[in-house]
């Protein structure tokens, strides 16, 4: 078939082809279509109850895959184990709550346990990355004289954050006092 036969067989089925009669929109017949159109009624939302269940099962199902996802706030699973880690010539810049944003790992917990090398501690909020109930630190004796180290008790309350495994000095973790709180309260919303 060439471009000319193709160009007749579409001239054939073109509705607006010279060919096609065209009424006037005053024409009897013209009219009464209008009329059967403007008569036919359109189901509006009261008449779709299954799209009405549909939704809903759409909603519920987002809801119940969300909180799946994300949890229900409570802390479970196995313990999280961090370093406390550190580099005796590190150097710290003044902590700010701009440098708390992004990290993976921020919680609020208190100490359970401090034996040796490793400190236990019971987290009462996660602020970033995690959802068990307990954190396990583990660091050399006598971290804590390093700049910014943390000496950890049983009761005290802390706020730790942390990166690829190793516990944020430099006064981005610490016992949780008032200026430490007001930090991670503006990096994380509280």
């Amino acid at each position: 078939m060439d471009d000319r036969e193709l160009r007749n067989r579409l001239q054939l089925i073109d509705p607006l082809s010279s060919g096609v009669e065209v009424r006037s929109v005053t024409d009897k017949s013209s009219q009464q279509i209008l009329e059967k159109i403007m008569d036919h009624a359109v189901r509006g939302p009261e008449n779709r109850p299954m799209q009405y269940f549909i939704g809903i099962a759409a909603v519920l199902a987002l809801v119940i895959g969300g909180y799946a996802v994300f949890g229900g706030g409570t802390a479970t699973g196995e313990p999280m184990e961090l370093t406390l880690g550190g580099d005796a010539f590190a150097s710290c810049l003044a902590p700010e709550a701009e440098h708390l944003r992004n990290v993976p790992v921020a919680f609020a917990g208190i100490a359970t346990s401090v034996e040796g090398e490793t400190v236990v501690l019971s987290v009462d909020e996660w602020y970033a990355g995690g959802d068990s109930a307990t954190v396990e630190l583990f660091a050399p004796e006598g971290l804590e004289a390093l700049i910014g180290g943390i000496d950890f008790e049983v009761g005290s309350e802390y706020l730790i954050s942390a990166e690829n495994g190793t516990v944020n000095y430099c006064g981005l973790s610490g016992e949780a006092t008032p200026e430490l709180q007001a930090m991670y309260d503006e990096a994380f919303g509280g």
